[in-house]
């Protein structure tokens, strides 16, 4: 890795990089003059930065060789674990679905009563009233 930098040796670098392509300022041009001249790093940087873009626009234009690209079909165990990951996925949905089902089918609490009579426990699901008689006057829950 490189050497950690301070931010005005940052901001050198990316002026470098602007000034190769003439986009920096008139003040941003003096002010990387300046720094070049008193930082030995980031003179050493512009040189290497300036030499490298020289090389590179002044090299020929080579059209690259075209490229074949075989394409292979999908092998037989990669179909074999779509298939797989397909039917757990199915039956992941089928169990969800038949849980819900059942929760829902319920419609809510069953409150259970317990009497003193010979009655024994009367099972009431919610709204429902107590049969007139079994406690007295009806309850409702």
């Amino acid at each position: 890795m490189g050497a950690v930098q301070n931010a005005d040796c940052e901001r050198a670098h990316a002026w470098v990089s602007l000034a190769l392509d003439g986009e920096l300022s008139e003040v941003e041009q003096g002010l990387l003059r300046a720094h070049v001249g008193r930082c030995a790093a980031c003179a050493g940087f512009q040189r290497d930065v300036d030499a490298l873009t020289r090389e590179l626009r002044s090299a020929p234009h080579v059209r690259p060789a075209a490229v074949r690209v075989q394409l292979r079909g999908r092998s037989a165990a990669m179909r074999s674990f779509q298939v797989g990951a397909a039917a757990a996925a199915v039956a992941l949905a089928a169990g969800l679905g038949s849980l819900a089902g059942s929760l829902n089918a319920h419609n809510g609490p069953v409150f259970t009563i317990s009497t003193t009579s010979s009655a024994g426990n009367v099972a009431l699901a919610p709204g429902e009233q107590l049969p007139a008689g079994r406690l007295g006057p009806s309850v409702a829950l």
